[in-house]
């Protein structure tokens, strides 16, 4: 995740308590755009939010999902709804997601130590890696939504979604921070009892919508991010985090793509 996103939620930290929902604002006002305020204190703040990350999933899911219906009653094709769905989508998020995936392609693009890949996951610059490896998150999540009709694509989107954010919450549960002391993720330290719901939730809505081909998609993404974070880094960063949730996010489209088309 992004230097600027970290410092925006590290200067918030001084900030005092909230109420009962401000876990929910949290989480609304880190992973989009919406200033749905909340406020954040002491540095687990970001835990009381990691509970609601589906239901932030589920309304930018739903908001593409509106694209791409508006699109199909306005007659566009199915590639140019898709395109404009992922669009709205990064908009929406402000490239987060998509930020934490060219962090961590470059990151793993390093040869040596974990202390190297972990240094230049924290430069700014998007180096060779990141750059393919946002291209190559892109261009399926295209092709998928193109191969689907509206109705669809549009159920495709938010069980996606859901799924991606579920996934972060499950991550950052079962790994370590690998940056001890430092970083986003020493402000998101999420019981095992968060992961659980999370996941409910998920594949409750997967399997509601008929998706359940997405939720086997999004358990072999996950267990594949898990994996290559704990060897290649000893742990988890923002940037990891938002990767895993962008891979989760591409194998559920591409399920889905198969089996709905």
């Amino acid at each position: 995740m992004s230097a600027a996103r970290g410092e925006a939620t590290a200067a918030a930290s001084s900030e005092p308590g909230g109420g009962p929902l401000d876990g929910a604002r949290l989480a609304l006002s880190f992973l989009t755009i919406v200033p749905a305020g909340g406020t954040a204190s002491g540095d687990a703040w970001l835990s009381r939010a990691a509970v609601w990350f589906p239901a932030v999933g589920a309304l930018v899911g739903g908001g593409a999902a509106g694209v791409v219906l508006l699109s199909d009653w306005a007659g566009l094709s199915h590639a140019v709804a898709g395109a404009l769905a992922i669009v709205f989508a990064i908009v929406v998020t402000r490239g987060l997601h998509e930020d934490g995936l060219a962090d961590t392609a470059d990151g793993l693009g390093v040869h040596g130590t974990r202390e190297r890949r972990l240094a230049a996951m924290k430069d700014s610059a998007v180096g060779a890696h990141g750059a393919l490896a946002i291209a190559c998150a892109l261009l399926p999540a295209a092709l998928a939504l193109a191969s689907l009709d509206a109705e669809h694509a549009a159920k495709a989107l938010i069980v996606a979604h859901v799924l991606s954010r579920a996934a972060m919450v499950v991550v950052a549960a079962a790994l370590p921070n690998a940056r001890v002391g430092e970083g986003l993720g020493r402000s998101l330290t999420v019981a095992p009892l968060a992961a659980v719901v999370a996941i409910a939730v998920a594949v409750a809505v997967a399997v509601g919508l008929g998706a359940w081909v997405a939720a086997a998609a999004a358990a072999v993404a996950l267990l594949v991010a898990l994996a290559v974070q704990r060897r290649a880094f000893g742990g988890r960063t923002g940037d990891t985090l938002g990767a895993s949730g962008k891979l989760v996010e591409i194998f559920a489209l591409v399920a889905l793509s198969g089996a709905w088309s």
